[in-house]
């Protein structure tokens, strides 16, 4: 099984497992905006909430795994040190408040630029 195939299925199961945490969570609706992820993501004692961003969060970097061209160099590297998912969790909330700019961009496209931002490969 090639690693798309395995991409898909691994964002089918992420997305099956979110969609219990919609139900029981307000979400935004219909707002995929970096502000709605982030006014989410705040909320550190909605386990719904954190479960959906770490989900999120792991889907986002595992599409740009899938679709980034083997030929060219990775932009984004996460070192066996980079931390729990709550630490980068928090690290993309500091990072959010100190670039507001992005708050109406797409939430995955802001979590790359992130990344990139965060966890560049040397």
């Amino acid at each position: 099984m090639n690693l798309f195939r395995i991409a898909v299925l691994v964002l089918t199961a992420l997305l099956i497992f979110q969609s219990k945490v919609f139900a029981q969570t307000n979400l935004p609706k219909n707002d995929a905006s970096t502000k709605a992820l982030v006014e989410l993501c705040q909320n550190a004692n909605d386990v719904d909430a954190q479960n959906f961003c770490f989900g999120f969060g792991e889907g986002v970097y595992q599409s740009y795994l899938a679709t980034r061209n083997p030929k060219i160099k990775p932009n984004i590297c996460f070192s066996a040190g980079a931390g729990t998912r709550e630490t980068i969790l928090q690290e993309f909330l500091s990072w959010n408040q100190r670039n507001p700019q992005f708050n109406q961009e797409r939430a995955a496209k802001t979590l790359v630029r992130f990344f990139e931002a965060r966890y560049p490969c040397k």
